[in-house]
């Protein structure tokens, strides 16, 4: 079944497209805050593992303000102290030394998931948009009450 088949229009006041690390942390964020939020994604199911495993300290403490650290420290393995070395300005290599957090990407993205679907909000599968229309009408742009777009099928 086509991918635009299974889509369905609907008013929100923030669609996201695309449910990576981003998606799910925007889309979990707004809802949050009450936003009416969907978030659609063309891939069949989430991600199992990732590349993107490594949290840093700052990372973790956003993720505490919106109440997900405990489970992120909870699942993930501590690093205390991780070394990258990377090229230095000079022309030869520099160590940086780190203290993380290391959980893979679809763990990462389930502690999302889980708090989203607290708030009504999950991710649907496997939608595409196929465009998006904007309406011209200076009135309806600048309506805080207006939805001034739509998928158009």
């Amino acid at each position: 079944m086509p991918l635009a088949a299974v889509a369905k229009e609907s008013e929100v006041d923030v669609l996201i497209i695309g449910a990576g690390p981003a998606g799910v942390m925007c889309a979990n964020a707004l809802a949050m805050a009450g936003v009416n939020v969907r978030i659609i994604d063309q891939r069949p199911a989430k991600v199992a593992a990732g590349q993107a495993d490594g949290i840093q300290p700052r990372t973790i403490e956003v993720l505490q303000s919106y109440g997900l650290g405990e489970r992120l420290l909870r699942e993930g393995n501590q690093m205390h102290m991780a070394a990258f070395y990377n090229p230095s300005p000079s022309g030869g290599i520099e160590v940086n030394r780190v203290a993380m957090v290391t959980l893979h990407q679809g763990a990462i993205e389930a502690i999302f998931l889980d708090s989203m679907k607290a708030h009504g909000v999950s991710v649907e599968r496997p939608i595409a948009p196929t465009s998006i229309e904007l309406s011209q009408s200076e009135e309806e742009l600048k309506d805080p009450n207006a939805i001034p777009s739509r998928r158009v099928p």
